[in-house]
């Protein structure tokens, strides 16, 4: 048996999306020797991502960093790739295929998210469009349809009109091993590399307007108000499109705790962990997310969580999470200062709350659930 696997999201600096196929294709490359796993990139893969003797990497052009180039990876390069390989069955890892591969092959497509169809106004009039044409032509032929949340599963549903019976539910993970409370005793010096010792909140991911950073960013000056303890803000990832981009550096230049606010690029996995470990609590004031990682993770670091009571965040938060308007800059406020000043005692209780909860989130069981559909379908 021979299954593709779409590996273009292990990239050096890996965000969810690209956590996600690490974690499911070296788990399929391990768990199933007998089977050969083709691993489709465009460009050149770090040896970290090959995953075992039984795994294939091709290099399929172009690189993909541009909607136009995504179409003709999808219509010209990947059906070059199905007429000389002929695999059983492509995992469509980002959700994405044509027409072509779509009548070639059966598909299995994991939708991390339908945002673009929530929120249209958040992307580029081209991506958006890229993306809506492809969504429903997906959802039309796919052999099956994989959602990482409910609230995924419901919007397909929804908004697609996607049978119920052609969606299965697969959550995607949070390691609990790897994230995972840090020794106070590590807390200080983590504190000295990334804010000079004070403590911080964190928020981690990409800046867009989705991601809610102004409403963030606004939240953390009406905090400061009433919350007078020495305090940061770090926010660890990239800027995302280019007017999101700007819409958050324009406020940030207003903003009176301005000189509190540090942006830093993305860091590796074992830094993460140190910096999730040492907060004084994670914000992830989404407008929208399919998942949400780094709810999880915070919540198995055993740090206080504040995010938003939409989409799939409640499913994820659980009963640990603080949860907040997120249209409300003041009730984001409101929550963020709840969690700094939780007593002790009931810091510890939520955390274990927290570590319990996000145990149910295991790439064990997300890798299990993708290679049952995937045996469905062949």
């Amino acid at each position: 048996m021979r299954v593709a696997i779409d590996s273009r999201m292990l990239l050096p600096h890996l965000e969810g999306w690209g956590r996600f196929t690490r974690e499911v294709a070296s788990r399929f490359v391990q768990q199933h020797p007998e089977v050969q796993f083709d691993l489709l990139f465009d460009r050149r893969p770090l040896p970290q991502y090959h995953f075992g003797p039984n795994q294939v990497s091709h290099i399929l052009p172009p690189q993909t960093r541009h909607w136009t180039l995504y179409e003709v990876w999808w219509h010209l390069s990947v059906p070059l790739y199905l007429k000389k390989r002929r695999p059983q069955v492509l995992f469509a890892t980002y959700g994405l295929a044509s027409p072509r591969v779509l009548r070639e092959v059966p598909v299995v497509a994991f939708i991390h998210d339908i945002a673009f169809m929530r929120y249209p106004e958040f992307l580029p009039r081209a991506w958006r469009s890229y993306y809506l044409r492809t969504i429903k032509y997906v959802a039309a032929e796919a052999a099956l349809l994989l959602a990482n949340s409910e609230s995924v599963r419901h919007d397909l549903i929804e908004l697609l009109g996607v049978p119920p019976t052609r969606i299965r539910l697969a959550y995607s993970g949070c390691d609990t091993e790897f994230f995972r409370p840090l020794p106070p005793d590590q807390h200080e010096a983590v504190r000295q590399r990334y804010t000079g010792g004070v403590p911080y909140l964190l928020y981690v991911g990409s800046l867009h307007t989705r991601k809610n950073p102004l409403r963030m960013l606004q939240a953390y000056a009406l905090l400061r108000k009433t919350y007078k303890e020495p305090l940061r803000l770090l926010c660890i990832g990239r800027f995302m499109w280019k007017k999101s981009g700007d819409e958050v550096l324009h406020l940030y230049r207003q903003l009176p705790y301005k000189d509190e606010v540090i942006f830093h690029p993305p860091i590796s996995d074992l830094e993460l962990v140190q910096v999730y470990g040492a907060a004084a609590a994670v914000v992830y004031p989404s407008l929208y997310e399919g998942f949400g990682y780094p709810v999880a993770e915070g919540l198995a670091c055993g740090v206080p969580v504040v995010t938003s009571r939409v989409s799939s965040l409640p499913e994820v938060g659980g009963e640990a999470a603080f949860y907040a308007d997120p249209y409300d800059e003041a009730d984001i406020a409101r929550a963020l200062y709840e969690a700094l000043t939780l007593p002790p005692d009931a810091r510890a209780h939520r955390a274990a709350v927290g570590r319990a909860h996000v145990q149910r989130f295991s790439w064990e069981a997300c890798a299990q659930s993708i290679w049952t559909a995937l045996l469905t379908v062949t």
